[in-house]
């Protein structure tokens, strides 16, 4: 099922201005990477490195999963050139932590299926969903896979 077409009900294909998340409390951290094997661990060393301390464990946690999976759908799925680069976003809000992954990939569709117990695989969208409040596609131009993470209140932080 492709996104544009009928998204699964928590993802949605995002436009300018939809799913727009508020209150920017740390400004916004933006990672260009090569599409590459290790660019999961790159994309996981930077936002571990800027979110630490703005959220909570869990958060970073849940944080630092999302962005790891969604780095590696890009990173295996996206059928970009050998010259590839992939942008890793994170924003902390008053009330989401918003966690993006766009690369050049036009053509796949990005859907949850059903995880394949016997060979493997299937469980990246369905952690996506799980993990996030909601989470959608923005095809404009090439793919960004977007989520947020709801941010536990400021007492439960430190």
């Amino acid at each position: 099922m492709r996104p544009q077409q009928d998204p699964p009900k928590s993802a949605r294909e995002e436009t300018p201005g939809s799913g727009a998340i508020r209150s920017d409390l740390a400004g916004l951290l933006e990672v260009t990477m090569p599409s590459a094997a290790g660019a999961p661990a790159a994309a996981r060393a930077a936002v571990t490195a800027w979110v630490s301390g703005r959220v909570s464990e869990l958060v970073l946690a849940d944080a630092q999963l999302l962005v790891v999976e969604l780095v590696t759908n890009s990173v295996r799925h996206a059928r970009a050139p050998d010259d590839a680069v992939i942008t890793v976003r994170i924003r902390v809000c008053a009330d989401v932590v918003r966690v993006e992954v766009e690369d050049d990939g036009r053509t796949e569709p990005i859907a949850r299926r059903a995880p394949d117990m016997q060979d493997g695989g299937g469980f990246g969208l369905n952690l996506v969903e799980g993990l996030s409040v909601r989470w959608g596609v923005d095809r404009t131009a090439g793919t960004r896979v977007w989520a947020d993470i709801a941010v536990a209140p400021a007492a439960e932080i430190a």
